[in-house]
């Protein structure tokens, strides 16, 4: 295929630079038409911070997990009883 970025809407051609021309173009073959949500930034990557804040909890450091990751006690503690590291 000889698909070039002027084919493209001007409004994605941000996500082809990001993604690159193929990857787009087979995005468009499996979603093509389709309302996609793409989830904002901060729920993408809480599962990565929510796990090195299990990693890095060591029975005493809930003051200093939640000045390092920028959220309260509460939802630190919310976040080890989900993982049932505490009760």
């Amino acid at each position: 295929m000889d698909i070039k970025i002027d084919d493209i809407p001007e409004n994605l051609h941000q996500m082809v630079e990001i993604v690159g021309i193929e990857k787009f173009v087979l995005i468009c073959k499996m979603y093509g038409g389709a309302m996609v949500y793409i989830p904002v930034y901060n729920k993408v990557v809480m599962g990565e911070r929510n796990r090195r804040i299990v990693r890095d909890y060591n029975g005493r450091n809930l003051d200093r997990l939640r000045v390092r990751y920028n959220i309260s006690e509460e939802q630190i503690k919310q976040i080890l009883k989900k993982e049932g590291v505490i009760k």
